[in-house]
């Protein structure tokens, strides 16, 4: 399992890790849905699911 030893991470880790990721952009996802039909509701789902796991040096500022 080259990628598991890659990142140092155990089967167990990483199957955890990624389901969970996998939550939150599927929340996302939901929470967009919803503001394509209202445009005023929740404004920021989209980048606030993306800067959940961007690099740090790479997260956006909240707009205003």
């Amino acid at each position: 399992m080259g990628h598991l030893a890659d990142i140092n991470k155990s089967y167990f880790s990483h199957l955890l890790g990624a389901w969970k990721m996998a939550f939150w952009f599927i929340l996302g996802g939901f929470r967009l849905i919803i503001h394509g039909i209202i445009p005023n509701f929740d404004i920021h789902a989209g980048q606030e699911t993306v800067d959940r796991y961007a690099p740090p040096n790479e997260r956006s500022e909240p707009s205003s």
